[in-house]
């Protein structure tokens, strides 16, 4: 997030708001990707068209899949010594 607002402070755009997604990215599959851009996509329609308030960082309501999975394992494992 350093790297977008250094690069918005030499646009002169330093209030720019940025959208985050979790990371890492590199490792999903087009299909995760796909559902990462859909949970990503109400919060640049807000930015863009000023329906909601402009935060400076709004971060994308997506839970990595390795995430996901090793939350599943520990609640799949809590399940069984009960």
């Amino acid at each position: 997030m350093d790297h977008a607002r250094l690069a918005a402070k030499h646009l002169h755009i330093d209030e720019l708001p940025l959208v985050v997604p979790p990371h890492p990215i590199h490792d999903l599959t087009p299909e995760q990707l796909r559902e990462l851009a859909r949970a990503a996509y109400p919060l640049i329609i807000e930015q863009l068209t000023g329906q909601g308030p402009l935060a400076p960082v709004a971060l994308v309501d997506f839970a990595h899949p390795a995430a996901r999975n090793s939350r599943q394992e520990e609640q799949s494992g809590s399940e069984e010594t009960r």
